[in-house]
């Protein structure tokens, strides 16, 4: 058997696989977190929160897998996004509040999932519409993600979307901001509370300071930066015929600009872990496309570095 068949030619073992990341990072977290683990938040959900948190984590990364093929990103049938992602979400770092993360990270999925019909369909309004309300809710489980408003001018402009579309988009991104100030308000609150609110958490800092280096996070990403710029120097050298094809540029073009979107939620002082695994979502289609276009070889040898790294991050910081 191949070294890179275990997750291109069968979604069951890349399932396995995605599990045991999954519950190998979870472990670890919990039996030994790192000092940043630590530094983002001391307090440490319950048993079931982490279950639950797993569970979300693994119907993401089965999302992960269909949007590949639905982007048509892919040549063949590949599974790559499944453990990928879970190296992204939870390998480099694992955010203290697993279950608001996770919830995060599947909305997120589930919302660029939706917005992909619109490549197959250019009249699609229900899917943009639910796609942008998964983008709002996402405010209210990790305040960060507001930036994450500027998909929707992204996809407008990037899918070829109607104004009747976007206008759908705005509202659908604006109904779980306003239902949560309503809430709040019937609850007797001000009505401007929740802004106040989402404002203070984006301000203030989350992280404190930590002494240590996490070297093998650092050597991880930047295993992972190192092979998405590898794959864009060869993908200009040695362009490939699916690039003809509007539908793929577009799909590319979406995950690309949303990909460096979802990085400025660092820039933001109130970021915390949880932001791993939203950057995981639109990154692992990325460095999933990357390794299907690079020869076998480089990406077999790629994909297992990547893993190798994330084992031993596993019991270094």
């Amino acid at each position: 058997m191949q070294l890179n068949a275990i997750t291109r030619k069968a979604a069951l073992p890349a399932i396995i696989l995605l599990v045991v990341i999954l519950i190998a990072a979870t472990l670890r977290y919990s039996l030994s977190p790192f000092e940043v683990e630590l530094a983002d938040s001391a307090f440490r959900g319950r048993t079931i929160s982490f279950v639950l948190a797993t569970f979300l984590f693994l119907c993401c990364g089965i999302v992960e897998g269909k949007m590949l093929p639905r982007s048509g990103l892919s040549k063949g049938y590949c599974t790559l996004p499944m453990p990928l992602y879970g190296v992204l979400a939870c390998g480099i770092f694992v955010a203290p509040h697993t279950l608001a993360a996770a919830t995060a990270s599947f909305c997120f999925a589930l919302a660029l999932h939706l917005l992909l019909r619109s490549l197959h369909n250019a009249d699609e309004k229900d899917s943009v519409f639910f796609a942008s309300m998964l983008l709002g809710t996402m405010v209210l489980l990790s305040p960060p993600t507001i930036v994450l408003v500027a998909t929707i001018p992204i996809a407008v402009f990037v899918l070829a979307l109607s104004l009747r579309q976007a206008v759908l988009m705005a509202v659908g991104y604006l109904l779980p901001l306003l239902g949560a100030s309503y809430i709040v308000w019937y609850k007797g609150g001000n009505i401007f509370d929740f802004g106040r609110n989402l404002y203070s958490a984006l301000a203030l800092p989350q992280l404190s300071e930590v002494e240590g280096t996490p070297y093998l996070a650092i050597l991880l990403v930047s295993a992972i930066v190192a092979v998405l710029l590898y794959g864009v120097i060869y993908a200009a050298i040695r362009p490939d015929k699916m690039f003809l094809l509007s539908r793929i540029r577009r799909a590319l073009h979406l995950f690309i600009w949303v990909s460096l979107l979802s990085l400025t939620m660092i820039l933001l002082p109130g970021c915390d872990l949880a932001a791993c695994a939203i950057i995981a979502v639109p990154t692992a289609i990325l460095l999933s496309f990357v390794l299907s276009i690079l020869p076998n070889n480089s990406s077999t040898i790629a994909y297992w570095v990547v893993l190798a790294i994330f084992v031993a991050h596993l019991f270094v910081a």
